[in-house]
């Protein structure tokens, strides 16, 4: 359909001639699986857009093609957070990260007012545009009304979870490591293997947050004792 530039679990991301950008389904995967996710991020996109109408906290979403199962959307230039700090990061002023923070927050606080939990948050899933305003994105196996998500987040960001059914303190965990990530450009417990991190979530053990900025946000989301994303968006506002 166009240029690739990017892919995740449901589909692939292709830029079209004229300046937008379409997902679709992997071709040869399990067909019904790609299609309900990308139905699902339409389903997210609609109601985001019901409770708040257009907001620059998201992309737009430009139209789904129900028969190709393919959604078009505004095509966001410098691409997703995580490879922005891969290019950028000894660039990137304080002042910058701090602002990125509130959006992050900020985003997380209007999905789960709208009883969204996004169930893979991470800088890998937001998007900086040509002024480097931050959008969260990427619905596909958002959970809607206590629906159950198709994947879960990566063990770096979320939590170690006995069940299938994401809850908000799920998504407050990976707003923690999301924060951590964006001051330190390294995600938590970089260097280790899948089921280290999972012990060390066991026993509450977390990477050092001396001197770190936000480090009691940080440290609360890990515990479960942030509250809401409301509460900390509150908070994040008034450092």
């Amino acid at each position: 359909k166009g240029k690739y530039i990017d892919s995740g679990v449901s589909g692939i991301v292709e830029l079209l001639p004229n300046g937008h950008v379409i997902k679709s389904p992997w071709p040869g995967w399990p067909e019904d699986e790609c299609k309900e996710d990308i139905a699902q991020e339409v389903r997210t996109y609609r109601r985001l857009l019901q409770c708040y109408g257009p907001r620059k906290r998201f992309i737009r979403l430009i139209s789904y093609d129900e028969k190709e199962h393919a959604i078009t959307m505004e095509h966001i230039v410098n691409g997703t957070l995580w490879t922005y700090l891969e290019v950028h990061n000894n660039q990137v002023i304080q002042q910058q990260r701090h602002l990125w923070i509130q959006a992050i927050v900020e985003g997380m606080e209007m999905l789960h007012a709208a009883n969204i939990i996004h169930c893979d948050f991470s800088p890998r899933n937001m998007l900086i545009d040509h002024t480097l305003e931050l959008k969260v994105a990427d619905f596909g196996c958002v959970s809607i009304d206590g629906s159950r998500s198709s994947v879960g987040g990566s063990s770096r960001f979320y939590p170690t979870r006995n069940c299938e059914i994401f809850e908000v303190n799920d998504d407050l965990f990976a707003l923690g490591s999301s924060v951590f990530e964006v001051l330190t450009w390294k995600p938590p417990y970089v260097d280790l293997e899948t089921g280290a991190v999972r012990n060390l979530h066991g026993l509450q053990q977390f990477p050092d947050l001396v001197g770190l900025d936000f480090s009691d946000i940080i440290r609360d989301c890990w515990l479960f004792q942030a509250g809401s994303a409301r509460e900390v968006y509150q908070w994040v506002k008034r450092l």
